[in-house]
Formats: C-alpha cells, sequence, structure tokens
C-alpha cells in the first residue's frame, strides 16, 4: 500500500510540508528554548544560536513556498476526486507558513542586531523591548494562524487517506 501512495501528488505535498514544518520547528526552537544553554558556564560547551543562519533559513522556506504552490497547482490537474480538499486547503496554509517563516525571521534579525549592537531608528542602542514586544507579537499571531491552517490541511489529509483506502479495497 505504501508504494501505491507515494506516487499519489498529495502525498509528495505532504511529505514537502512535513519537511519544511520539521525546518521551521528547529529554527524557532533554537531561538526560543534551551535558554540554561545560552548561561555562562554552559554557553561555553554548546554552541551559540546564529541568527543570521537562521534568517537565511527562513528566506530559503519563503523561496520554497512558492514552489510549493506551483507544485499544488500542477497536482490539482491529475489529482484524484478524494485529495481535491486537501489541495485546495494547502495554498492558505503555505501562505501562513510563509508569514510565519518571515516572522521567525524579523525575530532572529532583531536578535542578531542586538549582537552586533546596530543602531535602530538613528537612536543609541538601547535595549527597547517594545520593538521586540511587537516583532513577538506579530510572530505569535502568525503562529496561531499557521496553526488553524494546519488544522484544515490534517482533516483534508485525513479524508484523502479515507478515500485512498476506500478505492483501494474497491479494487
Amino acid at each position: 500500500m505504501s508504494e501505491d501512495i507515494s506516487k499519489l501528488p498529495s502525498q509528495i505535498i505532504y511529505n514537502n510540508l512535513k519537511e519544511m514544518m520539521r525546518a521551521k520547528n528547529t529554527a524557532h526552537e533554537s531561538i526560543f528554548k534551551f535558554h540554561w544553554k545560552k548561561m555562562w558556564p554552559f554557553s561555553l560547551i554548546w554552541p551559540q544560536v546564529d541568527f543570521v543562519r537562521i534568517v537565511r533559513l527562513m528566506d530559503e522556506l519563503r523561496k520554497n513556498v512558492i514552489s510549493q504552490k506551483a507544485l499544488v497547482k500542477e497536482a490539482k490537474k491529475k489529482a484524484k476526486p478524494y485529495e481535491k480538499t486537501f489541495l485546495d486547503t494547502v495554498p492558505a496554509y503555505l501562505d501562513n507558513f510563509d508569514t510565519s517563516c518571515k516572522c521567525l525571521a524579523d525575530v532572529a534579525q532583531w536578535k542578531q542586531d542586538m549582537l552586533e549592537k546596530k543602531l535602530h531608528h538613528d537612536v543609541k542602542m538601547m535595549r527597547d523591548v517594545s520593538e521586540y514586544n511587537n516583532i513577538l507579537k506579530a510572530y505569535e499571531k502568525a503562529q496561531n494562524d499557521l496553526v488553524k491552517a494546519g488544522e484544515f490541511v490534517r482533516l483534508g489529509w485525513v479524508e484523502m487517506l479515507k478515500g485512498y483506502v476506500n478505492e483501494v479495497e474497491g479494487k
């Protein structure tokens, strides 16, 4: 059964979405988790977060969103009827994923700027928490929207699997 389902366009798209989400979640954890590793003496053992690399990764993921949208558009042309709901929910999910990646890149860029002590808005560098707070709120909203869109994708995926199983049992 797994050989046949892996040939479906929906399965390819679903696997791509999982990989993209795995990469984004790893970046999220690098920025927001494991705070104790950033404290001395642990910081001597574990490497520090590379915010520049996270910004680049988010840019790559955002470019990948464009190619995934094209893949979805192509897949809709040759998709089976039970794949339709899943394929219809993916573009909205990809839009939310793109926004979430942009907001996470903004968080990483702000943190990198703090490390490099860059000037913001022609004012001497000081810890402007209101700017960072706004960036975090935008990221939180983007994450919530992504989770909501993900639920529709998950429901479409379950419907696709049911349709596939019914088709296989019918043969």
